[in-house]
């Protein structure tokens, strides 16, 4: 029989909550202790007692944690530039995500009606005029090709000017690799 899970909350009883907390603090520093050592990482816990207001736990030891702080108010700057995000900036990259989802999304729907309003009219359902979808469709895969052309054009130039290192690293092979 397994335990019942905990409720989370305030509790009342005075002794009760200074036994917990030395019971949790315990496992805290433990946890902590074994998180540090597995994964090889630097660690600290401070805990302010609720029992004693004069009283701080800091684990492993005061210039430990000091040092750990000082580590990374100095290197959090460099750290949270590269990757973190203030809300403003999470929440346009999220509305522009959303955004292109939608877009996306849309984009199928046209062309999943296009290609049923296709359908209806080769069958000859009489839809004519809703045509205007397809070549709507049509118009925009041309332009996509077009587009993917260019691309590969402009791909094909950039190494048609890069030299071939091989070949010109050695000068007595021809294009055939034999001795000219």
């Amino acid at each position: 029989m397994g335990r019942k899970p905990t409720k989370l909350g305030y509790i009342a009883n005075d002794a009760l909550r200074r036994r917990t907390f030395l019971k949790r603090e315990t496992s805290l520093l433990k946890k902590a202790s074994e998180l540090s050592v597995l994964c090889d990482v630097p660690a600290c816990v401070l805990i302010a007692s609720p029992c004693d207001p004069n009283r701080v736990i800091i684990w492993p030891s005061p210039v430990h944690a000091r040092n750990l702080i000082d580590l990374v108010r100095r290197d959090w700057s460099s750290v949270r530039g590269k990757r973190a995000l203030d809300q403003d900036a999470f929440l346009s990259r999220e509305v522009a995500r959303l955004k292109d989802q939608l877009q996306k999304v849309e984009r199928e729907i046209r062309e999943a009606e296009a290609k049923v309003t296709m359908m209806r009219y080769l069958r000859g359902e009489g839809c004519a005029d809703r045509l205007e979808e397809v070549g709507f469709l049509v118009e925009e895969k041309a332009r996509a090709v077009a587009e993917r052309i260019e691309r590969l054009n402009g791909l094909l130039l950039l190494v048609a000017q890069v030299p071939d290192e091989a070949f010109i690293n050695q000068p007595e092979l021809g294009p055939n690799g034999a001795s000219g």
